[in-house]
Order: structure tokens, then C-alpha cells, then sequence
């Protein structure tokens, strides 16, 4: 871009300048974490996410990384024990099905059942479904872990460098399009979020500090709540969706954005 093309065209008590605005979201893929399953006291989880991030990097499924930071909130706990309760489980269900098929013939699927409603079966599954539940909630936490930058292996808390949850733009409830997001419309009724919100702003706060307001065409009123590592210059923006797929459909921007005096 040219000298002139980021020059700042003052408006009252507001300035308009062309900024890139880059959409994201919470999902694991745009903000860069991934479910890891805590490896008991060593300092190593199990990644359980696969996929390509919008950045470039990998997530391996099952391969070992440092672990920075302990998870062991109780979300974390339950559901560690739960997943471990069903894997147990099905293991011993799994294992009993082939040893009833493993004679081969037409019926092994009737086979296979009455393995299953063996009472034997039965009381190793849910020996096993216990032993996993109590091994899960104590030593093999599921929780969220950052998979990049220079936080990776550090817990992701999923709030924003103010502290808060992050927030998609949204406006009054009366002027929500219904048959555009009729789910969105009908959660918001339920949980009594009738009222407009600012949407969250991540910025370099070197050149807007937080609490700034901007208006984005295309996105509506935010506030810069959050910061970046890829963040950097006044020209660098990014918004919160609450979905991919609408954060997708906006996609990268260059718009000339009003932003609020302080």
C-alpha cells in the first residue's frame, strides 16, 4: 500500500482508517488449542484434535507434547473420568464380542449378544467403566491446551486478555433475522440476551488500548478486548464470531473502519 492509502481522515470525534479485518472464532482450528489428554504426572499430554490451522501448523492426533501448565479444574476432571468410564468399557465389551465371534459361522452375531448379556461380561464392564472413571478424574485430565506460538502447552482458558468471554456482535432482539439464524434467534430468547452487544476486537494495544470502540462495515460495534502474537501495526484487526462458518463467510478485509476517539 502506498503512503496515502493508510492515511487517518478525521470525523468529529471519530477517525476512519483502512484496516485489515481478519474474522476467527473459538474453535480449536482459528484460535490455536487443542484437547490434550494429561499423561498423569509426567509433564506430557496426548493432543486429540487432527487437522491443518488456518496459520500452517499440523495437529498430530496422539503424539506426545510438553505439557507447561496443569489442567485440573473440575470440567477437566469429569470429563477425563467419563472418557476413560467409556473407553474402559467398551474395551472389555469389545473384547468379549470377539472371542464369541472368533469361531467363525453364521451366528456369530447371536453369539456375540449373548457374550454381552453374560453377567460375567457385564460386571467387568462396569468394573472397568469404574476403575477408568476413578483413574480419569485423578491422573488423566481432558482439558484444553494452547498448540502454537510461544504459549503452547500452557492452558487455554478460553477468555480474552481483559478477562472477559469473548462476544460476537449482536444486535437488539427484535432486529435479529429470524429466518436467516432461527437457532440463534431462539437461544437468545431462551437465555435473555435480548438486548444490542459489542463484539470483541482483538488489536495491538500499543495503538488502541482496550475498551477502544470501532466500527467495522460488514461486522458492526466492537471493542478491542483481546491482543494477538501476529497482531502488530494499526492497520491489523481481528473479529470475533461465535461460529466458523459465519467467521469464513467474512473471511479478510481490507475496510475503512471508524474508530472512537478516546
Amino acid at each position: 500500500q502506498s503512503e496515502g492509502a493508510w492515511t487517518e481522515r478525521r470525523m468529529g470525534a471519530r477517525r476512519t482508517v483502512p484496516i485489515e479485518a481478519t474474522a476467527y472464532s473459538s474453535d480449536w482450528r482459528s484460535c490455536g488449542w487443542e484437547w490434550g489428554l494429561a499423561l498423569g504426572p509426567f509433564p506430557l499430554y496426548l493432543p486429540l484434535c487432527a487437522g491443518v490451522r488456518p496459520s500452517g501448523t499440523v495437529a498430530w492426533p496422539l503424539v506426545p507434547r510438553r505439557r507447561r501448565e496443569k489442567v485440573e479444574d473440575k470440567p477437566a476432571l469429569v470429563l477425563g473420568g467419563a472418557t476413560l468410564a467409556v473407553l474402559g468399557a467398551f474395551g472389555v465389551a469389545a473384547h468379549a464380542v470377539f472371542c464369541a465371534a472368533a469361531g467363525g459361522g453364521s451366528r456369530w452375531r447371536r453369539k456375540a449378544a449373548k457374550a454381552l448379556r453374560d453377567g460375567d461380561v457385564t460386571a467387568k464392564m462396569t468394573t472397568a467403566a469404574c476403575a477408568g472413571a476413578l483413574l480419569g478424574a485423578t491422573q488423566f485430565p481432558i482439558g484444553r491446551y494452547w498448540g502454537e506460538s510461544h504459549i503452547a502447552g500452557c492452558k487455554y482458558h478460553g477468555v480474552t486478555a481483559m478477562g472477559t468471554r469473548p462476544e460476537e456482535v449482536r444486535p437488539v432482539i427484535w432486529r435479529h433475522d429470524v429466518l436467516r439464524d432461527p437457532v440463534g434467534f431462539l437461544g437468545r430468547l431462551v437465555t435473555m440476551r435480548w438486548d444490542a452487544a459489542d463484539g470483541t476486537i482483538a488489536a495491538d494495544t500499543d495503538h488502541y488500548p482496550h475498551g477502544t470502540r470501532m466500527h467495522v462495515p460488514g461486522y458492526g460495534w466492537g471493542v478491542v478486548e483481546d491482543r494477538g502474537v501476529d497482531i502488530k501495526g494499526p492497520h491489523r484487526i481481528d473479529l470475533y464470531y461465535g461460529r466458523r462458518r459465519r467467521a469464513l463467510r467474512f473471511g479478510r478485509q481490507t475496510v475503512d473502519v471508524a474508530v472512537e476517539e478516546a
